[in-house]
């Protein structure tokens, strides 16, 4: 079920690429919301990662599009290993100005980790995310993004133990 998953949503994120703005984004994650003593640490331990992703960006109207995201994660702590994965997202801009406009995003991903988590059954896991954002118009068709993103990672229950591993990511992007 969940290869079956993974499959489908790289598909999507392939059959999105026509007619789709891009948007390259780079952003850092940290623990949130965790078991342990302290804001971010997982177990008694601190936990972050570096995340660049390309998003895919089909819009539907002036104000909802789909996105689909690749991506790949370095986590450096606990231990240091790699996440890789897809993500679909729903995007809706609200608040449109001349030269910014805010958006609210969510949606479901799937990586598999190259490292094993401390009371996660499996290295392929479920994503799913919320988050807010602002475009900023730079250019005459530049934009900046800047998003903040909470992400909860599990094996969705197939497994146990299913411990999650809950994050804060801040991204910036561009799209030209």
């Amino acid at each position: 079920m969940k290869k079956i998953l993974f499959v489908l949503l790289f598909l999507l994120s392939l059959s999105s690429v026509a007619s789709a703005r891009i948007i390259y984004n780079l952003g850092y994650g940290f623990g949130l919301l965790n078991t342990g003593n302290g804001f971010s640490k997982l177990d008694k331990q601190y936990y972050d990662y570096y995340k660049a992703s390309v998003d895919f960006e089909h819009f539907y109207s002036k104000n909802f599009s789909l996105i689909a995201e690749p991506f790949v994660a370095y986590v450096n702590r606990p231990t240091s290993g790699v996440s890789f994965g897809v993500s679909g997202l729903l995007r809706y801009y609200f608040l449109n100005e001349a030269t910014f406009r805010t958006f609210a995003d969510g949606g479901l991903g799937v990586s598999y980790n190259t490292l094993q988590y401390k009371g996660q059954a499996s290295k392929y896991l479920f994503m799913p995310q919320v988050g807010l954002g602002v475009e900023f118009n730079v250019g005459k068709s530049t934009k900046m993004f800047i998003e903040d993103r909470f992400i909860h990672m599990s094996c969705a229950s197939l497994k146990e133990p299913n411990g999650a591993v809950n994050s804060n990511t801040l991204m910036i992007g561009i799209a030209f």
